[in-house]
């Protein structure tokens, strides 16, 4: 039987949520769908709870291999499937619905485009209840019925990178060499990743109807254990170049939610384990002196602390600004947050923050 796509689940010490996650993916009724476990050394149970799955149904396989990070694991999945599309699957995630059977029904109409993306829930089920949360471009995106480019669609880039609500047509990666960098760990390489297959794809296919549950930042993954202050930093750098590269694909907007992410990424490497103050300095310098002022100016998303920051920590004046814009993008985002998850949620995220 033809594979119709590929999923990729990279597994590295992954015993605690490993079990729900496959079993969403073995609920799965598809035939046409292999899933290939890339076990990367673990030392915990992850091995024998994916055997267990691979002697109760045969679209399950395992590679075993030496530990050598996400990205590596990535590649060699990459590498080694045999479907049409090739999704992603976070061993710490699971899946509701039949997400992959209708994903590929969504190529099948929109002639096969080369990145099929979809909505998808944030859960956080860290107090013993699971919350669930729409993501920040349901409702959102436009281009619902039609495929688009992400110069259209801009607002893709903007919040997590979220490369495992997609399927990806694999000739699409082999033909554009699009891999993933290969580090020691997890190190935030989908961050890149989601960069250039957004960039590069030449149709985009979307779905508001959200199957994905992704567990945002519990104990143990990468957004809360950050290590290295260089890491963030280097993922924001790596797709500013990708950006540079494809400037063709790219647009004012792109590089103004770019620069809006600039400032968070080195808001996350003040949390690193290893955060210096004259470091970071020295980091913000090189991150900040790559943005054109003008882009820094014209951002709807920066707020006039930032814009400030930006002219002391480069040294470099920027035009005339108007921070209404700024206002307004607030406006809007709390309005859509309302809408997508309702007044509670907002006011859970106010608390948080007071």
């Amino acid at each position: 039987m033809t594979v119709k796509i590929s999923v990729l689940i990279p597994i590295y010490n992954a015993e605690k949520f490993l079990f729900q996650a496959l079993e969403s993916l073995h609920q799965q009724i598809w035939e046409q769908i292999e899933f290939i476990c890339l076990n990367d050394g673990s030392t915990d149970d992850s091995l024998a709870i994916v055997q267990g799955f691979l002697e109760k149904d045969d679209r399950f396989k395992l590679i075993n291999k030496d530990n050598s990070g996400y990205g590596s694991s990535m590649n060699l999945g990459i590498e080694k499937a045999q479907g049409d599309y090739v999704a992603i699957f976070e061993p710490d995630d699971y899946i509701e619905g039949q997400m992959y059977a209708d994903l590929y029904r969504l190529a099948e109409v929109q002639d096969y485009p080369d990145v099929v993306k979809s909505a998808y829930w944030s859960i956080d089920d860290s107090a013993g209840t699971v919350e669930r949360f729409r993501c920040g471009y349901w409702k959102r995106i436009k281009h619902e019925k039609t495929t688009f480019i992400i110069k259209e669609e801009p607002l893709l880039t903007r919040y997590h990178p979220s490369i495992w609500s997609a399927i990806y047509r694999r000739d699409f990666l082999q033909e554009n060499n699009i891999h993933f960098k290969e580090i020691p760990g997890a190190g935030w390489v989908d961050n890149p990743f989601m960069m250039e297959t957004l960039l590069k794809a030449r149709s985009i296919a979307y779905t508001d109807n959200a199957y994905y549950c992704y567990r945002d930042a519990h104990e143990g993954s990468s957004t809360a254990n950050i290590s290295d202050m260089h890491m963030p930093v280097d993922r924001w750098l790596e797709m500013a170049e990708i950006m540079r590269k494809n400037s063709s694909a790219t647009s004012g907007e792109l590089w103004s939610i770019h620069a809006y992410k600039a400032f968070l990424y080195l808001e996350f490497a003040k949390q690193a384990k290893n955060y210096d103050a004259e470091e970071w300095q020295t980091l913000a310098g090189r991150v900040l002196g790559t943005l054109d002022p003008s882009v820094v100016a014209g951002s709807e998303y920066l707020s006039d602390k930032e814009k400030h920051a930006y002219e002391e920590i480069t040294g470099r004046e920027l035009p005339a600004w108007n921070n209404r814009a700024y206002t307004f993008m607030l406006m809007k985002e709390a309005y859509w947050k309302v809408r997508q998850n309702g007044i509670g949620f907002m006011l859970k995220r106010a608390k948080q923050h007071a």
